[in-house]
């Protein structure tokens, strides 16, 4: 016998026609037609060169063979249909380490609850927040070196999952005593303020928008001061006459680190998408739906 010539309906075959003791009730409970149930006992009986189910004067009666075999068969039919069920994750009990690219930005309004979500959920479970060109990540992923990536990257690959988190805006943001608080502000005062730019990993992510809108004026802002994140950024404003653009959501969070205070730019500029990206590879995995999940929920708290 090959055992490229078993497959799983032959094995339930054998299972109803051993349960039953009888071709037509088997097939009824497989519910298929007699035709095919006979069909198929015709070729158990070939691949194991036996009879398997023989006629006696009071119905059907299996061999021997048959009932040594048949404890086997149902063990091939228990651990077939398990490698067909889903696979689960049991948050509770996993112990497992996601590594994730967050750009601060998002891991100041997300981090904190995601991380309170993780102590009950998920104690077992770690975050590894890696720091990375935005410009690698997509080949990270490819790689299998990263699991999921918090961002506003502009021009992600084309190839990556993605979904998007939530939507914000731009928002200057300055001292709270700062005379560009009282008055009406134009493109070329804009610009002529002392600014604080943040520009992570030598990428333009946080400028692309507002360079973009200030071109056709054709202006630039006065650039004070470039920061490779936003930490401290809300204690250097409030004791300055410096001003920053920075994303709404991450604006309100500073008036309560700081004394600053949010303004409107004097410029057109559209909202922006906060996404959640990963490689196709991951998709399906358990693990990873319920790391993305959490992360949704965590987004609509931001």
């Amino acid at each position: 016998m090959k055992l490229q010539d078993l497959d799983l309906h032959l094995l339930r075959a054998f299972d109803a026609l051993l349960r039953e003791r009888h071709v037509t009730r088997a097939a009824e409970r497989l519910e298929i037609g007699q035709s095919s149930m006979s069909v198929s006992l015709a070729k158990l009986r070939d691949l194991f060169g036996d009879e398997l189910l023989m006629r006696t004067g009071t119905g059907w009666m299996p061999t021997e063979l048959a009932l040594m075999l048949w404890p086997r068969v149902q063990e091939a039919i228990a651990a077939l249909e398990r490698v067909l069920e889903p696979p689960r994750f049991d948050a509770a009990t996993a112990s497992h380490t996601f590594r994730l690219i967050v750009i601060d930005y998002i891991d100041l309004l997300m981090m904190p609850a995601v991380m309170r979500r993780i102590r009950q959920e998920a104690p077992g479970v770690k975050l590894h927040v890696m720091q990375t060109n935005p410009h690698h990540f997509g080949e990270m992923m490819a790689a299998g070196e990263l699991d999921l990536a918090l961002t506003y990257f502009p021009g992600a690959p084309d190839y990556l999952k993605g979904r998007k988190l939530f939507s914000d805006r731009f928002l200057g943001l300055c001292a709270s005593n700062h005379p560009v608080l009282g008055r009406t502000l134009d493109v070329a005062g804009f610009c002529a303020l002392p600014h604080v730019t943040i520009e992570p990993v030598s990428a333009q992510i946080y400028n692309v928008q507002i360079d973009a809108a200030l071109e056709p004026y054709g202006l630039r802002r006065h650039v004070q001061m470039i920061k490779p994140s936003f930490l401290a950024l809300p204690f250097v404003l409030e004791t300055s006459d410096m001003v920053a653009s920075v994303p709404a959501r991450l604006a309100r969070r500073m008036e309560r680190m700081a004394a600053v205070t949010p303004f409107d730019l004097p410029l057109e500029l559209p909202l922006f998408d906060v996404r959640m990206l990963w490689h196709p590879r991951t998709d399906h995995a358990p693990a990873h739906e319920w790391l993305r999940g959490l992360m949704r929920d965590c987004a609509r708290e931001a």
